[in-house]
């Protein structure tokens, strides 16, 4: 049993970096995950964003 257990967790920006190694590690330790992306383009970002193509976090 993990230490989340019983909760839930909510993180945006969750198909790569920074929102998607914390939604892998939150669910490792027994949280439920609802996570969100978009693959729309923005301007105000000036990296690469998500792609539909990208694989889904997994945890081990």
């Amino acid at each position: 049993m993990g230490t989340l257990e019983g909760t839930v967790a909510f993180i945006t920006g969750a198909a790569r970096g920074q929102g998607r190694s914390h939604a892998v590690a939150l669910a490792r330790e027994g949280a439920d995950i609802i996570a969100v992306d978009t693959t729309a383009k923005l301007d105000t970002i000036p990296y690469p964003l998500a792609t539909a193509a990208d694989p889904r976090p997994r945890p081990d």
